[in-house]
């Protein structure tokens, strides 16, 4: 099976306990950011990734994670060092479970002025619209049937401000702008797809903590809630 994780935060205990829970077995699951690596100290953080590893290979399973805006990017520059845990470059397009996908993570950090630079925030989190890297990355694609961001196109849900965003606002004068441009060019990532007859199937994001499915141009989207687990082929929630 392939199932698709929602924001976990470094809530790995109970990442990890789910699974076991779910009894899953000989799947892929593909996570969408703020994983939460990079959050605490190096000792009880790969204390709980090894137990989240061993609980995949006792499954059978592997997870791929994207980043998002609650995650050091340097975890995404190297390999994880865990067997069934595997941390994704952006524009990543790779073939899981009989699919075809491209991940590119990163989003903006609303609360970024109540964080600590370098140590809850880091520079460089916000996503990146590098189409020179996509055309690489897709030269000789075929097809796109999935595509996995950590944020969503500007037409996909939601599509206005809450009442949080607008409260941090208040102290951060360019957050909103910048948030408006970040949504912008994910929109140009799903525009560049379509011209180039790559439309995906399905897209799936995290980021806003809540559940929202719907459709824009034929692309199916699925908002994922935190530590929702959804199984793509079936379209349903494990473990609600």
């Amino acid at each position: 099976m392939l199932i698709f994780i929602g924001d976990v935060h470094g809530e790995f205990k109970d990442l990890a306990t789910k699974l076991v829970r779910s009894n899953v077995r000989e799947s892929s699951f593909i996570q969408v950011g703020d994983f939460g690596v990079g959050f605490r100290k190096k000792e009880v953080e790969s204390n709980e990734l090894d137990v989240l590893n061993s609980v995949l290979i006792a499954g059978n399973n592997h997870l791929c994670v994207i980043r998002g805006n609650h995650d050091n990017p340097k975890y995404f520059r190297t390999s994880s060092g865990y067997s069934n845990i595997t941390f994704f470059e952006d524009y990543t397009v790779f073939e899981i479970e009989g699919q075809t996908i491209l991940l590119a993570g990163g989003a903006i950090s609303i609360d970024r002025m109540v964080r600590i630079l370098d140590v809850s925030y880091w520079r460089g989190e916000a996503f990146r619209y590098d189409e020179p890297l996509l055309k690489r990355r897709v030269n000789g694609v075929n097809k796109i049937d999935i595509v996995v961001t950590h944020n969503a196109p500007m037409e996909f849900w939601p599509t206005e401000f809450n009442r949080l965003v607008l409260g941090y606002a208040l102290r951060d004068g360019t957050l909103l702008e910048e948030l408006r441009k970040e949504r912008y060019r994910h929109t140009q990532l799903m525009n560049f797809l379509i011209r180039n007859k790559l439309k995906p199937k399905h897209w799936y994001y995290g980021h806003y903590h809540t559940r929202n499915d719907a459709r824009y141009k034929g692309i199916r989207y699925r908002a994922l809630d935190c530590l929702e687990m959804f199984e793509h082929a079936g379209q349903k929630n494990i473990l609600l």
